[in-house]
């Protein structure tokens, strides 16, 4: 396949900061079917022998709370990012297909031919590389 480079020197973002920004995305949909499959936190179990008190449970409970809520404020982030990025007008967004292309690998000729993605190919990696650059500045805030 013959990939052409994307120009990210008007947004200030190197390749490798580049790489570095489509691993992240490349996790979204890791992050979003752990996420719809949580239906609760596990807590403390309690069993037939009482067990001393060394808070592991707790401990455990916590660690795996921070985990769901850091997946669950990337996922937050990436879609913010395509809203933002592939606003055209009122009526139409193409920042679910910014999500399809960054994170799920899905080719603009997929996108306007399956998908029906109504935007030309350099528009649309216009709003792509503008969607990185959005996503770049908010993970530099972190």
């Amino acid at each position: 396949m013959n990939k052409r480079k994307l120009k990210f020197e008007d947004f200030d973002i190197s390749d490798k900061r580049y790489k570095e920004l489509c691993g992240f995305c490349e996790q979204y949909p890791e992050w979003k079917e752990k996420l719809e499959g949580i239906t609760y936190i596990e807590g403390v179990k309690y069993g037939s022998e009482p067990k001393p008190s060394n808070h592991e449970n707790s401990d455990s409970t916590a660690q795996r709370a921070l985990k769901l809520l850091k997946w669950k404020r990337n996922v937050e982030m990436i879609e913010k990012c395509a809203k933002d990025a592939g606003y055209i007008d009122k009526n139409y967004n193409i920042g679910q297909h910014i999500i399809r292309s960054a994170c799920y690998e899905e080719s603009y000729e997929y996108l306007s031919g399956i998908k029906k993605l109504h935007c030309g190919r350099s528009s649309f990696y216009e709003h792509r590389r503008y969607f990185f650059y959005l996503l770049d500045s908010e993970k530099n805030k972190e």
